[in-house]
């Protein structure tokens, strides 16, 4: 029975793993431009800082924040990682 369950789901597993491996790419990818982005970002902010304003500048820090490797680009890789983890706990089957 166990044997039947495998077969079953091996498609599943396949496409989890081709899934998981276009995700990390995509991942790291969009992180150092997203990165390098960031660092532009940041450095608005300081000029709006420079021309004394502040709300544009702390606007700006919040969206570099958020786009830094600390923001989204993070939640995306938890995700994939919640994929893997999926994807091994259907292999231990």
């Amino acid at each position: 029975m166990r044997c039947i369950l495998r077969i079953i789901l091996f498609p599943i597993t396949l496409i989890l793993s081709i899934l998981i491996a276009f995700s990390k790419f995509i991942v790291t990818i969009s992180g150092t431009i997203l990165g390098l982005l960031s660092f532009l970002v940041v450095l608005g902010a300081f000029a709006c800082f420079v021309q004394n304003e502040i709300k544009l500048g702390i606007e700006a820090l919040i969206i570099a924040f958020l786009i830094s490797p600390y923001g989204l680009p993070k939640i995306a890789m938890w995700l994939v990682a919640y994929l893997e983890y999926g994807k091994e706990k259907l292999k231990e089957i």
